[in-house]
Formats: C-alpha cells, sequence, structure tokens
C-alpha cells in the first residue's frame, strides 16, 4: 500500500515527532541529547530552516520547524541519518534507530503555533520527567525565558505583545497553563480508557475508581510507577480516567 502523502503547511510551519523504533530509548545520556540539538542547530544554516520549539526526551523528539530551501522530509532525513551513525558507532550497534517515517501536522495559524508550543513545553510534565516545565533542562522554554541559541524566538513572542519583556511574561503564563490540548496524539496514547481504567483496576485489584482512590499511598504509587513504565499512555490521560490529580501522577 503506497503512504499517505503528507499534508502540507501554507505557512511552511511543521509540528514533528520521531520516535525510537519499537520505543527504544534514543538518547542513553544527556550527551546524546546534546548531540541531537547541535546537529539541528548545524543543519539550520544547511537547510535554512527556522525552530520555533523542541522537546527532547528518552525515546523521542518533538520539533517545531518552518522549512526553507528544503522540505521537512529532507531535513529530518539529513538529521537522523547523522545521528543514527553517531549512536552506532558511539554504542557498537548497527541497524534503524528511529522508525522510518516521522509524524508530522502542518501549523496554519498563530493560535495553533502557541498550542502547540505549550503542548510539547509541558510532554516532560505528562510523562513525569519533572514536576514543572522550566525545571526541564531538554526543551526550547528556557530559551523564550532566558536566552535564545536554536530557537528563533522574535516570530512566537511577538504573539504575545509589543514590549519584550512582557511577551515573555505572557509566554511563561500561557506554557504554565493547564490544558489538554492533544497535537498529533496518536504517536503517544496507544490504550483506551477503557482498557487503560481495567488495567488500573487490575494493577490495584479493586473493582471500583471509588476503591482506586481509597489505595494506601505506597499501593497507589506502586501501581501509577507500573502503568507509566508501560509507555503506551500519558500522565494527562492515567489522571483523567484514574481521578488522581495531574500533579499525583506526575510525581511518580
Amino acid at each position: 500500500m503506497a503512504r499517505k502523502a503528507r499534508v502540507k503547511s501554507s505557512t511552511g510551519i511543521y509540528h514533528i515527532i520521531i520516535r525510537g523504533l519499537d520505543m527504544q530509548t534514543v538518547f542513553e545520556e544527556d550527551e546524546d541529547k546534546t548531540a541531537f540539538l547541535k546537529l539541528v542547530h548545524d543543519y539550520k544554516a544547511i537547510c535554512g530552516y527556522a525552530v520555533f520549539g523542541y522537546v527532547v526526551m528518552d525515546h523521542h523528539v518533538h520539533l517545531v520547524i518552518r522549512e526553507g530551501q528544503n522540505t521537512v522530509s529532507n531535513i529530518m532525513k539529513r538529521i537522523g541519518v547523522k545521528y543514527v551513525a553517531r549512536y552506532n558507532a558511539k554504542y557498537a550497534r548497527e541497524g534503524q534507530l528511529f522508525h522510518d517515517r516521522f509524524k508530522s501536522e502542518p501549523i496554519e495559524s498563530d493560535d495553533y503555533l502557541k498550542t502547540v508550543l505549550r503542548y510539547i513545553h509541558q510532554e516532560p510534565v505528562r510523562t513525569g520527567a519533572v514536576t514543572e516545565i522550566s525545571r526541564y533542562p531538554w526543551s526550547s522554554f528556557k530559551e523564550y525565558i532566558d536566552a535564545d541559541s536554536l530557537v528563533d524566538t522574535q516570530k512566537v513572542l511577538a504573539i504575545f505583545g509589543k514590549e519584550e519583556a512582557a511577551q515573555r511574561i505572557a509566554f511563561r503564563k500561557y506554557m504554565n497553563e493547564p490544558s489538554e490540548d492533544k497535537c498529533l496524539e496518536a504517536c503517544r496514547e496507544k490504550i483506551a480508557d477503557a482498557d487503560l481504567l481495567a488495567l488500573l483496576l487490575r494493577l490495584a485489584r479493586v473493582k471500583t475508581v471509588e476503591e482506586l482512590k481509597r489505595l494506601s499511598k505506597p499501593d497507589r504509587n506502586e501501581m501509577l510507577r507500573e502503568v507509566k513504565s508501560l509507555d503506551t499512555t500519558s500522565t494527562w490521560q492515567i489522571a483523567k480516567v484514574s481521578g488522581f490529580s495531574q500533579s499525583v501522577v506526575a510525581k511518580i
């Protein structure tokens, strides 16, 4: 069956996700995350694209870029080939590392650009890596708040006002607002709500959500750790289905 063609963006801006093959870890160390971001930086000059946001997790990467003289497919192929060659040499392995086709969605408006950036900046909280987005070192959030090095911040900050100081305040506030954004969500949640609830109840050895919420703290935490380790759901979905707060789930 022929692959479905990518939806083209009239603005040239895309939200992109690349994932490790079969959910494998593709960034074993902080050095690997640094190396990947350096490639994104180096290919900016070669391919002429702009970067509006990113987050690098252990198993996957979100990027928001505006393509230039090269298409997003060409850009991601060049970065991916270079990173895989480095990774394979470092860890003495061979073969494919990423899924052979990255996921992408077009961003056609400033409003959706804001939404996608909030979505990716909140990814470390949803997955439980940190409890506050400002504490995660491998996202573009810090570049918008402090100083940019890889990210082209001016376009996005201009959406939040005319004066620089006010822009950053409004940006921080928006990025930290609780949200139920589900951008390109099919790449993450691979379990239905009903199936997730059944799994939670089975692991907790209870029959109802009410009993689930009465678990002792140690039993609750053990159950949540096991569910989160499966990497088939998100902090947001677990909180929605279980009735526990998102902050409780994120801290486990």
